[in-house]
């Protein structure tokens, strides 16, 4: 894998009048409000799923909206290809070291420990792989590590901003993992939804350490194959 120069700080584009801070704020608040509408009344029609895409379009439109009204400054948040071939490297280096231990204690976890796994593709796959990558992952990468990651940097600024295995982060790679597991939680108020916080702080370090959201959108979506295969693989349909 190779070593990039790390992104420079630099003046954000201009915020809303009311300040920085307020327009994150909002932009989540909107956002919030609006998935956990379209998923609690999905639920309420019985529509199977069938409002769940235009939650994808939540996720593109808010920052789009935003970004465009700033002088669209989409690569100052990742936005871009980049080095895609290098990016698809860290994103295998990622899956071997996340994706081992998770596959041996996730039976443990769930309880099935004395079950075998038996492969089995989940309902609607091989498929529904796609779905992960063009309406789950990359809507949700633009959103949290694009635009939330990138304008709470602009809010941060230089302060505590530190290395992190060669990455240059600081306090809003927590802050938004922290947003990625209360908007998993919102929707349907289920306590094991928070644990998404941890991937969520490892595709927040591969935006911080190549630049862009391609390597997050990659391994975003290939965490969520992996977790599908793994649940049917142990009875979890």
């Amino acid at each position: 894998m190779s070593s990039e120069e790390q992104p420079t700080a630099e003046p954000g584009p201009p915020a809303l009048p009311r300040g920085l801070g307020a327009e994150v704020a909002i932009v989540f608040v909107i956002q919030l409000a609006l998935v956990v509408g379209l998923v609690r009344l999905d639920a309420a029609l019985d529509l199977g799923g069938g409002l769940h895409s235009l939650v994808g379009v939540v996720f593109l439109l808010l920052p789009i909206l935003v970004l465009d009204r700033r002088g669209r400054p989409y690569a100052r948040y990742g936005v871009r290809l980049g080095r895609p071939l290098v990016d698809l490297l860290w994103v295998l280096g990622a899956m071997v070291v996340a994706f081992v231990p998770v596959a041996l204690a996730s039976p443990w976890a769930w309880g099935v420990a004395e079950r075998s796994f038996d492969f089995a593709w989940p309902s609607g796959y091989p498929g529904a792989a796609i779905a992960q990558l063009v309406v789950v992952a990359g809507p949700e990468e633009l959103f949290f590590r694009g635009y939330l990651m990138g304008r709470l940097d602009d809010l941060f600024g230089a302060r505590g901003r530190f290395r992190l295995l060669g990455a240059e982060v600081g306090p809003s790679l927590v802050v938004q993992a922290a947003l990625f597991a209360l908007g998993h939680f919102a929707v349907d108020l289920a306590p094991h939804r928070l644990l998404v916080f941890f991937p969520a702080l490892a595709f927040g370090w591969l935006k911080a350490r190549r630049g862009t959201i391609v390597a997050p959108i990659l391994f975003h979506a290939a965490s969520n194959v992996f977790m599908d295969i793994l649940r049917a693989g142990y009875g979890f349909r």
